[in-house]
């Protein structure tokens, strides 16, 4: 005979499995696995690249923004909040998202705010290079 099905705690195993191989992970790699990824939508405007990065719950001390040339990084981790999970669908843990932009940015041009819940990052592309004559 079947047992019937304990949606709630089915997840709870999962989540669990889910931290223990990422422990694993860590243990023998020394990298975190990322237990989450946020939406983000990239725009480009005239002088610059608009991002729009989804972070409800992620205070502004635990994101971390790195520029390199083209590509940035957005790395971050959103704590639980205290208390017994009745329902949880809202995924908690650390994240990290790698950006290639279409073109250069300015070196130190990142602009980020934070307002409910979005991360909104703004760079100024890098001027064109002349080209020799």
């Amino acid at each position: 005979m079947l047992e019937p099905l304990d949606r709630l705690e089915t997840l709870r195993k999962l989540r669990e499995l889910q931290k223990r191989l990422a422990e694993l992970t860590y243990r023998l790699t020394g990298e975190e696995v990322a237990a989450w990824t946020p939406a983000v939508d990239l725009l480009e405007e005239e002088d610059g690249y608009l991002l729009l990065v989804d972070v409800p719950g992620v205070r502004p001390e635990d994101l971390e923004l790195l520029e390199e040339g083209s590509v940035l990084t957005l790395a971050g981790v959103r704590h639980p909040l205290p208390g017994t999970y009745l329902q949880e669908e809202r995924p908690y843990g650390v994240f990290r998202r790698t950006l290639h932009l279409p073109g250069p940015v300015e070196e130190g041009s990142a602009k980020a705010t934070l307002r409910n819940g979005v991360l909104e990052i703004r760079l100024k592309k890098a001027p064109a290079k002349a080209l020799p004559l």
